[in-house]
C-alpha cells in the first residue's frame, strides 16, 4: 500500500500570509514616497506661481493680451471717430474733452465710461453726467448742468447759486445781473421753496427786488418801490395770497408806506412813511 501523505496546509497557509504581509509593507513604503514627491512638486509649482505673480508676469501677459484684443477691435473699425456732447451751455468744451481723456482713433472699447463720468462730474457747472459708447465709433457725453437761480449775498460777498443752493464757483455775479437777489444765512437753502411760492403770484414776483432771510426762520421781501413785506415763519403761501389780494383790490403798494407786516394771520400791520400815522387793521 502507498503511504498517504498529509497535506502541508498549515505551512502553505503560513507562507502565503507572510508573503502578503511583505507585499503590503513594500506597497506602503512606495505610497509614502510617491506622496512626498507629489507634495514636493506641488510646493515647487506654488512657489513658481507666487514668484511669477510677485514679479507681475501674469499681469503683464493679461495686459498684453488685452491690448492685442483692443488693437484687433480698432482694426475692425471699432475706434473713436466722433465725440458728441449734449446739454452743454456753460461748461468749457476743452475742460470736457480733458476730463473725458480719450482721443480720436483710440479703441472705443478702451473708453472707461464710469471713470470718465466721475471726472466730468467734478467740473463746476456739471450737475449730473452720463457717458455712453455708441458703437461702432461714437462716444456720447450727456450733461445736465446746474442752472443759475439767484444771486446770494452773504458776509459782504456775492455768489451765484443754483436751485439746490449750491454755489457755482465758475459763475460771476456780474454776468447774471437779472437774477433775483437773496440775502442772509440760510437763504441759499430756502431759495427754491420761496421761488416756488412766488411763481404762483407773478404780480408779487415781478415787483420783488430782493428777499432777506431773517434769523434763518422767515423771509422779508423788498418790493418796488422800497416796501418791505414781512412774511410769517409758517404758512407763507397764505400770506402771499393775502398780499396779492391787497395789491389787486386795494392797490396797497400805491400807498405812502414803507412796510407791510403779515406775520399775524388775522392782522395786517402797515408802517407808513415818515410823517404819516402808523395804522393797524384786521383783515380776513
Amino acid at each position: 500500500m502507498r503511504a498517504t501523505k498529509s497535506p502541508l496546509r498549515g505551512s502553505v497557509t503560513q507562507n502565503n500570509v507572510s508573503a502578503r504581509a511583505r507585499v503590503r509593507e513594500e506597497d506602503g513604503i512606495g505610497f509614502l514616497a510617491r506622496l512626498g514627491i507629489l507634495a514636493g512638486l506641488l510646493l515647487i509649482v506654488l512657489v513658481a506661481i507666487g514668484w511669477g505673480w510677485h514679479v507681475g508676469w501674469p499681469q503683464r501677459q493679461a495686459k498684453a493680451a488685452q491690448e492685442e484684443a483692443l488693437n484687433l477691435t480698432r482694426k475692425a473699425r471699432f475706434a473713436v471717430r466722433d465725440i458728441v456732447v449734449e446739454g452743454r451751455h456753460q461748461s468749457n468744451k476743452d475742460d470736457i474733452f480733458d476730463a473725458l481723456a480719450t482721443a480720436q482713433g483710440a479703441p472705443i472699447l478702451s473708453v472707461d465710461t464710469q471713470a470718465a463720468a466721475t471726472r466730468l462730474g467734478k467740473l463746476p457747472w456739471v450737475g449730473s453726467v452720463l457717458v455712453e459708447r455708441r458703437l461702432p465709433d461714437t462716444v456720447a457725453v450727456i450733461l445736465t448742468e446746474r442752472v443759475p437761480m439767484a444771486r446770494w449775498q452773504h458776509d459782504d460777498h456775492l455768489y451765484v447759486i443754483d436751485g439746490e443752493g449750491h454755489v457755482l464757483p465758475a459763475a460771476k455775479p456780474d454776468d447774471f445781473p437779472s437774477l433775483p437777489l437773496v440775502v442772509g444765512i440760510g437763504a441759499e437753502r430756502e431759495t427754491q421753496a420761496l421761488f416756488a411760492l412766488l411763481k404762483k403770484y407773478p404780480d408779487i414776483k415781478d415787483k420783488t427786488d430782493s428777499a432777506v432771510r431773517v434769523g434763518e426762520r422767515r423771509w422779508d421781501l423788498h418790493l418796488h418801490p422800497k416796501i418791505t413785506v414781512r412774511l410769517p415763519e409758517q404758512d407763507a403761501g397764505n400770506a402771499l395770497h393775502r398780499l396779492s389780494v391787497l395789491m389787486d383790490q386795494e392797490k396797497i403798494l400805491n400807498r405812502d408806506i414803507v412796510a407791510i407786516d403779515l406775520r399775524v394771520p388775522d392782522r395786517l400791520a402797515i408802517e407808513p412813511a415818515a410823517g404819516a400815522a402808523q395804522t393797524g387793521e384786521k383783515h380776513p
